[in-house]
C-alpha cells in the first residue's frame, strides 16, 4: 500500500475499472478513482457492533490528502465513542428543513387552531419572508444570526417584522416539541420585537357629534346606507371589533336578555351586552327577518368591504383621515375608562385575554360588562344632537 500524497494522487488515472488505493500510514484512509476519473477520499471503519462501514469525506480537488488525512481521524475518534459517523451523517441529510416546519406548522397548528384570517396572515409571512431565507436550511441548524439577519431586514417594516418573528418563534417551539431541534435552543428567545408606537385616534365629544350628524345627513341624502350608519354607531357603542359586527348573523341577538351572542371570535365565545341604545339599533336592524345583522351589497351575503364608505363619511365628517374603524374601538374602552369603568370591567367589555392589551385601549384619568355598557352609552349618545339620540 502507498502513502497516499498529491503527487500519487494526481498520477492516478482512469483505468476503466473501480479502485481504492488505502493509505499505509493511516489504514482505513483511501483514495477511490472511479471509471470517468473521478477521485474521491474515502474513510473505511467497523463500528462497535461489528457493521463495516465506507464513508466519502469529499473529492480530492476539494483539499489535499493531508487535509482528508485529518478529517479520517476524526471519523476514527467518532467510532472509539461508540458513534456511527455515516449513519449520523445520513440522518443529518434527511432531517426537515424550515420548509418542512411550515407545512408541519400549517397542517397541524393554523388549521386546526387558528382562524382563517390569521392562517392567510401565517401563510404569507411564510411565503414572502421566512421561507425565501431559512426555507433550505436545516431546522436544527437555524440559528440567531439566522433569525437576527431575516429580522433586520424587515426593520422598514416594523410590524411585519414582529409578526415573522413571533411566528417563527412559535414555529420552531413547536419544532423543539416535535423533535426536530434540542428543547430550549430556540433563537428567537433573545430578540426584542421592534417597538411600535401606536396612533390610535381618540374620537372626542364634538368628533363622534360631527360623525353622528354626518352619518344622519348622508342617510337621508342616500349617500350611504342606514344599514351602515347602524354599523358604525354600534361599533362606537359596544366596542366590538369590527369582524364581530360585520359577520354577526341576525339570530345571534337576543334582545330578551340584552345580548349579542357570539358563538366564535378571536377569543372564543363571547356574550356582549347591549346598552339600551345599542338594542334599540338592533331591533330596527333585526325586524325585517334579515340573515345578517349588516346586509352586505351582495344577497345573502354580510357587509365586507365598508372601507370606501368609510372613508367618504370621515371626508364629510371633517375627521382625520387616518382614523381607523378599529380606533372606534379604542375610542370605547377610553371613553368608558375616563367616565369611571375600572381597567378588568373594560377588558370584559372589549372581550380581551390580557389585561395588557386592554391597557392599550386605555387613555386618559380613571364599575360588570353590563354596567360598563351603558356608561358608554351614555357617554356616546350625550355627544349626539337631541334629535340623533
Amino acid at each position: 500500500m502507498p502513502k497516499l500524497t498529491k503527487t500519487f494522487v494526481d498520477k492516478l488515472a482512469d483505468t476503466g475499472a473501480d479502485v481504492t488505493h488505502w493509505d499505509v500510514e493511516l489504514p482505513g484512509f483511501g483514495v477511490r478513482i472511479q471509471p470517468g476519473g473521478r477521485k474521491t477520499y474515502l474513510v473505511r471503519y467497523r463500528t462497535l457492533g461489528g457493521t463495516q462501514r465506507k464513508m466519502k469525506l469529499g473529492r480530492t480537488s476539494d483539499f489535499p490528502p493531508e487535509k482528508g488525512r485529518d478529517l479520517a481521524r476524526k471519523v476514527f475518534a467518532m467510532v472509539a465513542e461508540g458513534k456511527d459517523p455515516r449513519a449520523d451523517n445520513a440522518e443529518a441529510k434527511s432531517a426537515p428543513t424550515v420548509r418542512d416546519l411550515e407545512q408541519r406548522y400549517t397542517n397541524e397548528h393554523a388549521k386546526p387552531f387558528k382562524k382563517p384570517k390569521s392562517q392567510r396572515s401565517d401563510e404569507m409571512n411564510w411565503r414572502l419572508y421566512i421561507l425565501p431565507a431559512l426555507g433550505s436550511k436545516k431546522v436544527r441548524e437555524v440559528t440567531e444570526a439566522d433569525v437576527r439577519k431575516l429580522f433586520g431586514g424587515l426593520s422598514e417594516k416594523k410590524a411585519t417584522a414582529n409578526q415573522v418573528l413571533a411566528l417563527l418563534s412559535k414555529s420552531l417551539n413547536l419544532a423543539e416539541m416535535w423533535k426536530m431541534r434540542p428543547v430550549g435552543s430556540n433563537p428567537c428567545r433573545g430578540i426584542k420585537k421592534f417597538k411600535i408606537n401606536e396612533k390610535e385616534l381618540i374620537l372626542n365629544p364634538d368628533q363622534i357629534r360631527a360623525l353622528n350628524t354626518t352619518l344622519l345627513t348622508m342617510t337621508a341624502a342616500g349617500e350611504i346606507m342606514s344599514d351602515f350608519a347602524d354599523f358604525i354607531r354600534l361599533l362606537m357603542l359596544t366596542g366590538c371589533r369590527m369582524s364581530e359586527i360585520m359577520l354577526a348573523r341576525a339570530e345571534w341577538i337576543d334582545l330578551h336578555q340584552g345580548l349579542l351572542l357570539l358563538p366564535d371570535t378571536k377569543v372564543g365565545q363571547r356574550r356582549i351586552p347591549l346598552s339600551p341604545w345599542a338594542q334599540e339599533i338592533a331591533q330596527e336592524l333585526v325586524k325585517d327577518g334579515r340573515e345578517w345583522l349588516i346586509p352586505g351589497r351582495r344577497k345573502g351575503r354580510p357587509l365586507k368591504t365598508p372601507y370606501h364608505a368609510w372613508n367618504r363619511v370621515k371626508k364629510a365628517a371633517g375627521l382625520p383621515m387616518e382614523l381607523r374603524l378599529h380606533d372606534l374601538r379604542h375610542t370605547a374602552g377610553s371613553l368608558a375608562h375616563m367616565n369611571g369603568a375600572t381597567q378588568k370591567e373594560i377588558q370584559l367589555m372589549l372581550g380581551h385575554k390580557q389585561m395588557s392589551t386592554t391597557e392599550r385601549y386605555i387613555h386618559g384619568a380613571s364599575g360588570a360588562a353590563g354596567k360598563t355598557v351603558t356608561v358608554l352609552g351614555n357617554v356616546i349618545t350625550g355627544a349626539w344632537d337631541k334629535d340623533a339620540a
